[in-house]
């Protein structure tokens, strides 16, 4: 007892110090993030500071303890923000959220390569997705010595891109996004040299007829199909005559009908008035439609012509004078729809 009387003035105090220093731990290392939803993503940008990292994280209303955050950052020798984009969960620990952005380990996005008729609408649709500009992407499509390397130039550098689904990097460099899709390319055409070596047309042609077909039709059965005719009329040095080309030599994809004196325009595209495949793509067609280049149907038609129906389906001939027949249907359906 006398004891206890004697260290009293020293044993309450370090009690109080003690459950100060359990309860500041439990406050310290369960300190949770808040976020409204399941996720949300925060974009760390080169030179960014770790102040604005933490007003960046704050403008995605994402609660958290900023006090706890900047402890954390020097436990973890968290100074320099590295550049990445970050998923932040809902109920993640604080800690755990700055020993991922300490460490740059940020989550890879799924990034949706789909159809695109021109480089800029290509560029404009990967700036809204990736950490470099449309202009920088602009600036790489466009260079004959940069291209060199994967066999490309400006003209044919958009056959690089494969449509599909990539896991990449918001942060990828501009010059290592060709690099990934150049590797993905040449996965994709590798298990299919047997057939272009079977069809006799190399990759870029391939892709060219196939951005046609894409052009034609969203009809999966027909493409196939649409390809034989393309191809049959190739074989015997016959116009295309495709439609879709007059609207790229145009520049424009509103035009619902193609009317004489729009043949008449002076393009490399106008495959009315010149014979063979036009220079490259019209646009970055989809994996169907270069399957259906690659195995197209073997047929003797020679014509097609959307159907009167507008159910987006063609009649096909090999008889000139019944494809006319069928282009008369379809014109006066176009007419008495007001469709010009």
């Amino acid at each position: 007892m006398n004891y206890f009387k004697k260290n009293i003035a020293w044993i309450i105090p370090s009690l109080i110090v003690i459950t100060f220093i359990v309860f500041f731990s439990i406050y310290f290392f369960t300190a949770k993030v808040d976020v409204l939803g399941d996720k949300a993503y925060i974009y760390v940008y080169p030179n960014s500071t770790k102040q604005e990292v933490i007003e960046n994280i704050k403008k995605q209303d994402i609660v958290f303890n900023s006090f706890v955050f900047k402890a954390y950052s020097v436990l973890l020798n968290y100074d320099k923000a590295h550049t990445g984009r970050y998923e932040i969960r809902n109920g993640m620990s604080v800690g755990k959220m700055v020993n991922m952005l300490a460490k740059g380990r940020q989550t890879p996005l799924r990034l949706v390569i789909g159809k695109s008729r021109t480089k800029e609408e290509f560029a404009a649709k990967i700036d809204n997705e990736l950490a470099f500009s449309k202009q920088e992407l602009m600036a790489k499509l466009n260079d004959n010595d940069f291209l060199q390397q994967f066999g490309l130039d400006s003209s044919t550098s958009i056959t690089l891109f494969i449509p599909n689904t990539y896991e990449v990097y918001w942060d990828i460099s501009v010059e290592n996004f060709f690099k990934r899709m150049n590797k993905e390319q040449d996965i994709f055409w590798k298990k299919r040299l047997g057939k272009l070596s079977e069809i006799g047309y190399s990759k870029i042609e391939v892709m060219t007829i196939a951005s046609i077909v894409e052009e034609e039709t969203n009809q999966e059965a027909e493409k196939p199909i649409i390809a034989g005719v393309y191809i049959n009329r190739l074989k015997i040095n016959m116009p295309l005559q495709a439609d879709p080309t007059i609207k790229f030599a145009l520049n424009d994809f509103t035009i619902k009908r193609i009317t004489g004196n729009m043949l008449g325009v002076d393009s490399p595209f106008n495959t009315y008035r010149r014979t063979g495949l036009p220079p490259y793509p019209i646009c970055i067609p989809s994996i169907s439609s270069i399957e259906a280049v690659l195995n197209y149907s073997k047929h003797n038609y020679l014509f097609f012509c959307a159907k009167e129906d507008f159910s987006g389906n063609h009649n096909f001939t090999a008889d000139i004078n019944e494809h006319y027949n069928n282009a008369r249907k379809y014109q006066k359906a176009l007419d008495e729809n007001d469709i010009y």
